[in-house]
């Protein structure tokens, strides 16, 4: 059954005009440039009237005013068309991992085989409730590295990311945490922590975590992989190290903003609860291999105080194929399986492909005198797509009402909620925290605009006095210094309006590419359309980035111009046999702009030149920090070329490496010849501070 969610219709468009009543905001800025710059005469007294009067304007302008106002609203609308995140009661009391600091301190899982993680997604340990002296709600790491390698002991592991907070404590605030793959492959992840928080009750420090999910093809990876730690404190089944990968979160996972029309599925009444197994099972057409099975408990809005109502304390859950091979997912056993509330419970699949998947219900669940077995969804992932979404259902007994159906238990709906998938969840949730913050920044700016208000007149004055008083050589300088930051604004902003409109437009591209995707059929030939749109917009967004920080860089460290040389070198030969190096360490503070701007456009044309132009299979690049300089050699076993003939006029981009060595003021070398390869050389002298 297709259906539009709230957040589907109305949510995007919006986004979109939100953004661009932004942009035009910053439109004043250039009226004061225009104002300075026509403002030059011998008259002293005039320029500095003139300067003044466009000031006072711009004071004005950051009055409280119905156009701050409206953004604001819009703001609170769209925050509001989105789903929130939905605390769970987590009363299956597995809550997550705590750990004490040490050096080093790792978590590590184990993927079982090598993978290409799409993204890394860490979850805090939070309570249901904000006990008093209770840590556990502040003990997100302030800092933390990211890795993936292929070998236990990670001689050669690959960063994706090293993370810290923006400002003390921001990282228990922050619901969730993604870390980009970035195309890097590994049969390992690790999490290194380098930070930790102080107790409330002042005995010592400490870190949580809530859950690790390792997302690739819509599946999440690492669910109850084995994980080992450097720095436990087990205290089972609230805290010990295998809560970060059981599937439970500290919200409801995949939970979206359309409401559901329906319980799920509810058995007979019994009298007793060792009656004979109820089961349910659904029909998936075809044999399938399932990655991930969901169980969604049902929390009835006719018994709004009872979640988990109608979980078996004993079940399993079984496969059978065409063939009639049957494969066991999962057993509870003898030992009564802990109600998990409204958390989904999640299991793996990978045992084989099946066509029907049932689950059976060896006890029943105690309601007050009687016994039922309940369930809102039954899900079947496989490669990111729900397969059991619309399947017939059959059950050994059923109960039918207008709100208990059996066919809704692949109605894509729990009780209260439609349910997404992970890749939309993730993107939509982080929406609404992105709108969140910025509804918190106009707030704030309209308290700030108001209180400079009732300054505005002392300010003008003062001002008016402080300019007549310094005279056309001041107001030279500050026409000089004004022209500079007016064009340093310009760069900032056409860098801003290429990552707000058009990355904005990319993401929702994207974001509707899948949600399309959601709603048709696996074998569907407008599936595989809609996810090379949904892949070729997330492949221009990543490329436009790139262009949006050569434009406009971020202030950075040495150490932070390294990791983008190394992320640069995995993307641009992600489909070439490759390997980055760096030996030494970077200096201590920032590199200027424009010198890491023209070392990462070398790096980028020498590699592109070694995968396109050579033709190469195999390239290295060695990153060789010293005191003095940088050194970079990139090494390919492609064609190779005349050293000569190229000297002679016919290598454009031989003459670009020699102009950007210039610039930066090094020097550059080439060792090549025919059918030999080539290895490009610059070293460059690290500007003096």
């Amino acid at each position: 059954m297709s259906r539009r969610s709230e957040y589907d219709r109305i949510a995007p468009p919006a986004v979109l005009l939100f953004r661009c009543l932004l942009a035009s905001r910053a439109n004043f800025c250039h009226c004061i440039a225009y104002d300075v710059s026509i403002a030059l005469n011998p008259s002293v007294s005039a320029i500095s009237l003139t300067i003044a009067w466009s000031l006072s304007q711009a004071l004005v302008a950051e009055e409280p005013s119905p156009s701050t106002g409206l953004r604001l609203r819009e703001t609170m609308q769209l925050v509001d068309s989105l789903p929130g995140l939905i605390p769970s009661e987590q009363v299956h009391g597995r809550i997550g991992f705590y750990g004490t600091p040490r050096d080093p301190n790792h978590l590590v899982i184990d993927l079982g085989r090598s993978v290409i993680p799409d993204e890394v997604v860490l979850f805090p340990a939070r309570l249901p409730t904000d006990a008093p002296g209770n840590d556990a709600g502040n003990g997100f790491p302030p800092e933390l590295v990211v890795e993936i390698a292929d070998e236990a002991t990670f001689d050669r592991p690959i960063r994706l990311a090293r993370w810290h907070e923006e400002s003390p404590g921001a990282g228990t605030k922050i619901p969730f945490l993604r870390i980009s793959g970035n195309g890097a492959s590994g049969q390992f992840v690790r999490v290194s922590v380098t930070g930790s928080r102080e107790r409330s009750t002042g005995r010592g420090n400490f870190f949580a975590l809530g859950e690790i999910v390792v997302l690739g093809k819509g599946t999440n990876l690492a669910l109850q992989r084995p994980v080992t730690t450097t720095a436990s404190i087990e205290n089972a089944p609230r805290w010990q190290v295998s809560n970060l990968t059981d599937g439970y979160l500290w919200c409801l996972p995949l939970a979206g903003k359309a409401e559901s029309g329906s319980n799920g599925y509810h058995s007979l009444i019994e009298t007793k609860g060792d009656t004979p197994p109820k089961w349910v099972e659904v029909d998936l057409g075809k044999d399938i291999l399932i990655d991930e099975i969901h169980l969604i408990p049902a929390h009835p809005r006719d018994f709004a105080d009872t979640a988990g109502f109608g979980f078996p304390p004993r079940f399993q859950v079984t496969g059978r194929n065409e063939s009639g091979i049957r494969y066991a997912f999962y057993d509870s056993g003898e030992t009564p399986f802990t109600n998990p509330g409204a958390a989904a419970v999640i299991l793996p699949g990978g045992k084989g492909p099946v066509r029907h998947l049932r689950i059976e219900a060896n006890e029943l669940w105690r309601r007050t005198d009687d016994y039922i077995f309940a369930l809102a969804e039954l899900q079947a992932w496989s490669s990111g797509e729900n397969v059991a979404l619309g399947k017939p259902v059959v059950a050994g007994d059923s109960t039918e009402t207008d709100l208990w159906r059996t066919a809704a238990l692949t109605d894509g709906f729990s009780s209260r909620h439609e349910l997404l998938s992970w890749t939309t969840w993730l993107d939509v949730t982080s929406e609404r925290e992105h709108l969140q913050s910025r509804a918190e920044e106009l707030t704030a700016m309209l308290a700030a605009a108001r209180d400079r208000s009732l300054r505005q007149g002392l300010y003008a004055a003062l001002l008016l006095v402080v300019l007549i008083a310094l005279g056309s050589v001041t107001v030279l300088l500050v026409q000089r210094r004004r022209a500079a930051l007016a064009n340093d604004e310009l760069k900032r902003r056409i860098a801003a309006d290429l990552h707000d409109e058009l990355g904005a437009s990319l993401s929702h591209l994207a974001l509707q590419s899948d949600l399309a995707r959601s709603r048709v059929g696996a074998d569907d030939p407008v599936a595989e359309r809609l996810a090379s749109l949904s892949d070729s917009a997330r492949e221009t967004l990543d490329n436009m980035r790139d262009v949006v920080w050569l434009l406009a860089p971020v202030a950075g460290s040495w150490t932070d111009l390294e990791i983008r040389l190394e992320n640069i070198a995995e993307r641009l030969l992600e489909d070439v046999v490759h390997r980055f190096e760096s030996s030494g360490l970077p200096p201590a503070g920032n590199p200027p702009l424009e010198w890491a701007r023209e070392t990462v456009l070398f790096l980028k044309e020498a590699l592109t030149n070694a995968r396109k132009h050579a033709g190469a299979t195999s390239i290295e690049v060695h990153v060789i920090w010293s005191a003095a300089a940088l050194t970079m050699h990139v090494t390919d076993n492609g064609s190779g070329f005349d050293l000569v003939t190229a000297g002679m006029g016919r290598g454009r981009g031989l003459l670009n490496f020699q102009a950007r060595a210039k610039v930066l003021g090094g020097n550059c070398r080439l060792e090549s010849a025919p059918g030999a390869g080539t290895a490009v050389i610059i070293e460059i002298p690290l500007p003096r501070p």
